[in-house]
């Protein structure tokens, strides 16, 4: 299992919106670390 995924692999595996995965972030569901402009979603999130 992978360690981190980017927002874009997270889009193309469940077919939702980046803005849908910023939505998520905005309203607490999920909680990625940034490196600079990069999202990084662990599998827990």
């Amino acid at each position: 299992m992978r360690e981190y995924y980017t927002i874009t692999e997270l889009t193309r595996e469940f077919d939702v919106s980046t803005r849908t995965l910023r939505f998520y972030e905005d309203e607490g569901l999920v909680q990625p670390i940034r490196r600079g402009r990069t999202r990084l979603f662990r599998p827990s999130d």
